[in-house]
């Protein structure tokens, strides 16, 4: 033992020791004695919660395999009931093609499967999923009941398992196609059930996977039910532009930017949103790969690179990629619950995404001609009745009565950027960030939210995951000065807003905000003032915005008395300075 380091361990015969600091007398003193494990078999109902654990994780995870069985079975109809999140209970019908007793009986034993046959099938995966295990794993941690009835049985047949063993198997009422009823889950591993969000917020990730779904598959007709009430019901649509256009709303989808573009081994379908329709997360970005949503990941980044003339910091296009490729030029099993893939070629899919982008944004008209800030008056007597936008008359007085400034505006470049000349050197100031300070500090200061009422109610359609969290937001939304009133369905009346952003925003539209702040809501982000942040930001001035000159001369007066002209309420920098000095070394004078 001499001479061995602290904490080294050493193994002598079947025991491991584990050195401790050394005695007084020199000798390291055994701290731990550990018997060392034998390698042996895992046990079949181990080995199920093992396996289980690649493909469930939470309610949305068995809810999504469920519903590819459906689809793969041939389903039109799918039902989804939901009961504390999909936790205590989570059932999924369809009027697919059925299963026998016997099927019944293989589909819930692993490593069994209709999809494939032989190692050469891997290369050619057509349907959303192979992985025989996916049932069984969801029955090795939950209690299910599994009806099933074929076209050319008289009669259905349930089976009870629970744990991953078979209880019970009996003859059942049942129409043709198959039913899954999952209650419980976990019941037999506590300490993975401890790790799942409250009911609510499994039930909206449960939503928002169902979103994703209807999205993919346009032609399927959805109900959905949470704790007994219905809360979707979407009925097939002849294509995907029309089924965004039932999820999203027709205001939306009448503002997508269509490209189809075929090339050998792809086929690509997409819908972008037009530069001054972004938001300010990429929850609405959306790749469906054969019908199969997939994360985008480094896919997108072409897209960001064709918008980044458009785009402000913080703010993201919308949009929908379906894309068809030859199953043998892309590997759908690289990941578990299939959520991401490999391409053979991903440089020839970055740049269709890219090419595609750019015929969209080549083809755009804007839709709003609004000016985002009034001019500024030659006098007093010239001011117009109603401000436009958020900097309020007194601030534009102020601003013309102000002694003669020691700036002034060069231009604007890029549609995004506002060139000052100041006597210390040049400011390169964003448009759209200068502006969110101007909105943000006004919130600081007011002591109460002023509220613009709307005589006749603005109707907004958000999805149907989106809609559920901002009904829990609506009370928040008030003391911000949002007033809301849910109208059926996924609809929501706007009956109110910040005065000091309403008629800008009314002239944007209100689906942005509100989706920016239901995503907000949806991750468990109730603070006041980031509610407002994202109200503020979706009425800001936006890159591409062309200003005129007295706009300029506003939006500059109005960010240099704010307290903090730095960085914009997310912490982004508002301008980069270049002093002369600086431009003199750079040009060696």
């Amino acid at each position: 033992m001499k001479g061995r380091a602290k904490g080294e361990a050493q193994q002598e015969g079947k025991t491991l020791v584990i050195l401790s600091r050394r005695s007084r007398e020199g000798r390291a003193r055994p701290k731990v004695r550990v018997p060392m494990a034998r390698i042996r078999r895992l046990s079949e109902e181990v080995i199920q919660k093992i396996a289980a654990g690649e493909v469930v994780d939470r309610p949305a995870s068995v809810l999504k395999e469920l519903i590819e069985n459906s689809i793969d079975a041939g389903a039109t109809k799918i039902r989804v009931e939901i009961e504390r999140g999909g936790i205590s209970r989570l059932l999924v019908s369809d009027d697919g093609f059925g299963m026998t007793p016997e099927e019944m009986e293989l589909a819930v034993e692993r490593h069994t499967t209709s999809k494939i046959a032989t190692e050469e099938d891997l290369r050619h995966i057509k349907t959303l999923g192979f992985r025989g295990e996916a049932l069984a794993a969801i029955c090795a941690v939950a209690k299910v009941r599994l009806v099933s009835r074929t076209r050319d049985s008289p009669a259905a047949h349930e089976l009870l398992v629970a744990g991953g063993k078979i209880l019970a198997g009996k003859p059942a009422a049942h129409p043709v196609g198959t039913t899954v009823e999952v209650t419980d889950l976990f019941f037999n591993v506590p300490a993975r059930r401890k790790f799942l969000a409250a009911p609510a917020a499994e039930a909206r990730r449960c939503l928002e996977l169902l979103r994703h779904l209807a999205l993919a598959h346009p032609e399927l007709s959805f109900q959905v039910f949470s704790e007994g009430r219905k809360v979707l019901e979407i009925p097939a649509a002849r294509s995907p532009l029309s089924r965004i256009a039932q999820i999203y709303g027709e205001n939306l989808a009448r503002r997508l930017i269509p490209v189809e573009m075929r090339e050998p081994g792809y086929w690509l379908k997409a819908f972008f949103s037009p530069p001054e329709l972004t938001q300010a997360t990429r929850v609405d970005q959306h790749l469906f790969l054969n019908r199969r949503p997939v994360k985008l990941g480094n896919l997108a980044v072409p897209i960001y690179q064709a918008y980044a003339r458009f785009l402000g910091r913080g703010q993201h296009p919308i949009f929908f990629l379906y894309l068809e490729v030859d199953p043998e030029i892309v590997d759908v099993n690289v990941h578990p619950k299939k959520e991401e893939v490999r391409f053979q070629n991903e440089e020839a899919v970055l740049d269709l995404f890219r090419r595609a982008a750019l015929r969209a944004l080549g083809a755009f008209t804007p839709t709003w001609t609004g000016k985002p800030i009034p001019t500024i008056p030659e006098s007093v007597s010239t001011l117009p009745e109603a401000s436009q936008t958020s900097i309020s008359q007194e601030e534009l007085i102020s601003f013309t009565e102000a002694p003669e400034r020691t700036w002034r505006i060069l231009g604007q470049v890029q549609r995004a950027f506002i060139v000052v000349e100041t006597p210390d050197g040049l400011e390169i100031v964003d448009q759209h960030v200068a502006h969110e300070r101007v909105l943000f500090e006004k919130f600081q200061e007011s002591t109460a939210i002023e509220v613009q009422k709307f005589l006749i109610p603005v109707q907004v359609e958000l999805p149907f995951d989106q809609a559920a969290a901002l009904r829990e937001a609506i009370i928040s939304l008030r003391k911000i000065g949002v007033e809301l009133e849910p109208f059926g369905g996924n609809a929501f009346l706007v009956r109110g807003w910040p005065l000091a952003l309403a008629e800008r925003q009314a002239k944007l539209g209100f689906s942005e905000p509100l989706r920016a702040v239901a995503s907000l809501w949806r991750e468990g982000n109730r603070d006041l003032l980031e509610l407002w942040r994202e109200v503020a930001c979706a009425a800001a001035i936006r890159a591409g915005e062309e200003l005129s000159l007295p706009e300029q001369e506003a939006l500059i007066s109005a960010w240099k008395t704010t307290k903090e002209p730095a960085r914009c309420p997310h912490g982004r920098p508002i301008a980069i300075k270049l002093t002369w000095e600086e431009l003199r070394q750079k040009l060696g004078r």
